[in-house]
């Protein structure tokens, strides 16, 4: 089944129209996506290896669990729908910490594609192991918690230990509002 994105501004006004996502990223237009970085109760982010299928960005390693908005679906059941889909959790159990919106505007040298996000970041806490969640495996590889401390090195690093979405200084940027809101 296609499936539409709602097409935004770069001020994150909708231009009241919906494109396939695949035409969506190949000619860059802004549209919306909700993050959700997972946090454990050692203060680790929950990170996922996303699948070799993945349009944008397949065998990179991601720092969220997300996706993109429907038409007219709101952020944060976006997120919770997402974190549903992806790692099995039911969604009124889903409590969310909202961070705010940044616009990341990414581009997937591999694929020749552009990935223009207006992105709702928000901080989700667990004392669950990586190993109980039943993630979906069309979309996720791998998961593994990681320290902040090591996510932030690695994404400074000239040889990374593993290979993430470049989105370097965005994610650096919500490394430190993670941190603020722990």
């Amino acid at each position: 089944m296609p499936e539409y994105l709602e097409i935004f501004d770069v001020h994150n006004v909708s231009l009241q129209k919906n494109k396939l996502r695949r035409q969506v990223h190949e000619e860059g237009d802004w549209h919306r996506t909700a993050q959700v970085y997972v946090v454990n109760s050692e203060q680790e982010l929950l990170c996922n290896l996303r699948s070799p299928e993945k349009d944008v960005f397949p065998l990179l390693w991601d720092l969220s669990i997300g996706g993109h908005l429907m038409p007219q679906e709101s952020y944060e059941s976006c997120a919770a729908r997402e974190l549903q889909e992806e790692l099995g959790l039911e969604t009124a159990e889903v409590s969310l910490h909202y961070l705010g919106i940044i616009s990341i505007d990414g581009i997937d040298e591999v694929n020749h594609l552009t990935d223009r996000e207006h992105a709702a970041i928000f901080l989700y806490n667990t004392t669950m192991p990586a190993r109980a969640f039943a993630f979906q495996p069309e979309e996720i590889v791998e998961l593994r918690y990681f320290s902040i401390s090591f996510l932030r090195e690695n994404l400074l690093s000239a040889n990374p230990e593993i290979p993430v979405i470049p989105l370097i200084d965005k994610f650096l940027e919500i490394l430190s509002r993670i941190e603020k809101n722990l």
